[in-house]
């Protein structure tokens, strides 16, 4: 299973935790079930035919419909670009939680936030990559290793937080959650540079 792409394994970590995976895409298309489908089978397929597509009790549907089809929450986890004005009006997800780097537009987040769809930002939903970098650093300066399950935690912890202070800030200044992200970033990296001196 070394071969299934990014996007299968986010579905089968959300197919782990009890959500329903109704649609995934790979770089030849995708297969949309409302039934749901099967994430465990359909890596097994994309690994022996090198694609997602034809996986059985399933619809073939292009990218860009599968976008558009009915769900609650949408995860773009590839490419950049991929929800535009264009469609934006078209997405039937409440929730979209941004994997990949930048899938929605400027114009399109702005049509997001009018059809009050709760946009989790791709720096705040794939922050957890880089925070556990942070934690090999600390760990490395400390020469002291945690446990799996102990990363996992502070990694919940600090994800938590970080989710939690951009929606309080969004929700206190009438903000969408990707203007509130960037304010809190920007207010501490700025506090920083003062707390050293810098400026």
């Amino acid at each position: 299973m070394e071969k299934a792409n990014k996007n299968i394994l986010a579905a089968k970590l959300m197919s782990d935790i009890g959500i329903k995976i109704v649609g995934v895409s790979d770089s030849t298309g995708g297969v949309y079930s409302s039934k749901g489908l099967d994430v465990v089978a359909l890596m097994r397929h994309k690994c022996d035919t090198n694609s997602v597509r034809n996986f059985p009790g399933s619809d073939n549907v292009t990218n860009e419909e599968l976008l558009e089809l009915p769900c609650e929450i949408l995860c773009p986890s590839a490419l950049a670009g991929v929800i535009t004005e264009k469609n934006a009006p078209r997405i039937k997800a409440k929730f979209i939680v941004e994997g990949a780097n930048g899938p929605t537009t400027p114009e399109a987040d702005q049509v997001m936030r009018k059809r009050k769809i709760f946009v989790i930002p791709d720096f705040l939903a794939s922050a957890g990559g880089v925070t556990c970098s942070y934690f090999e650093q600390v760990q490395s300066n400390m020469n002291y290793f945690w446990e799996k399950d102990e990363v996992l935690g502070k990694l919940d912890v600090k994800m938590t937080a970080a989710f939690r202070a951009a929606y309080d800030l969004a929700k206190k200044r009438n903000l969408g959650m990707r203007d509130a992200a960037y304010c809190i970033a920007i207010s501490r990296v700025s506090q920083a540079c003062k707390d050293r001196g810098w400026i």
